[in-house]
């Protein structure tokens, strides 16, 4: 790998007017190794990218790599180098989880109730990929005391995750539903409750989630239909 040919070719690729028109080319090139000098190009290109689809293929290219267990190991230790940029942490955590690295659920633990909403939105969607019912008391302290509340909806979610992968957490996490949509009243959390909720007990409770996860409905009649659908829990 040539890796002052790669830079070259990244250059005239941000050149084109629309970068839709070589990224192909480009991935082809930047996947075919996975050198920890390609994966610094490729995480210092992902950092500093400005054009907003551009970084979305790129953060979406580490999912395609070959070695996804040294691509793992290699964003771990640059992780646990010291990253000052919040950004690129918060990137990293999430890449670790789609690559369901061995250190993903740990960075998310580390980073779910930091002070930067970013690093906690990003631990909190990772622990719903990677945990087990033994990181649902970490989400409930989200869905619970999370300031904000598009997070607290994010919490719910998460634990609708978890029950994808692991069925028999299906009565937990509806109590913990429960006891969380009894204080709510943020419109956002209120939707990642009861759309969890919907899907654990497969009842229609007044909210519509679409295939592209366009959620419509009334928020505070779904509300009292899901607590009263909650109280065996």
């Amino acid at each position: 790998m040539d890796l002052d040919e790669l830079k070259v070719q990244y250059k005239a690729l941000l050149e084109m007017e629309d970068t839709d028109d070589g990224i192909f080319e480009f991935k082809t090139k930047l996947l075919s190794s996975d050198a920890d000098e390609v994966l610094d190009f490729h995480l210092e290109i992902l950092s500093k990218g400005d054009d907003e689809y551009l970084k979305r293929d790129l953060f979406a290219f580490f999912s395609d790599r070959k070695d996804k267990t040294h691509v793992g190991q290699f964003l771990y230790d640059r992780y646990k180098s010291g990253i000052e940029d919040l950004n690129v942490k918060a990137d990293l955590i999430q890449i670790l989880g789609h690559l369901r690295s061995k250190y993903a659920r740990e960075v998310a633990l580390e980073n779910i109730t930091i002070r930067k909403g970013d690093l906690r939105y990003r631990s909190i969607i990772v622990l719903g990929w990677v945990g087990t019912h033994k990181d649902l008391s970490v989400l409930n302290d989200r869905l619970l005391n999370d300031p904000d509340g598009q997070l607290r909806g994010y919490a719910a979610t998460a634990m609708r995750q978890i029950w994808f992968n692991h069925p028999k957490t299906k009565d937990e996490i509806l109590s913990y539903l429960k006891a969380a949509i009894a204080q709510e009243d943020d419109d956002r959390a209120l939707e990642g409750i009861i759309i969890t909720a919907q899907e654990l007990l497969k009842k229609k409770l007044g909210l519509k989630e679409s295939k592209y996860g366009d959620v419509t409905g009334d928020y505070q009649t779904a509300k009292v239909k899901t607590i009263d659908a909650l109280k065996a829990y």
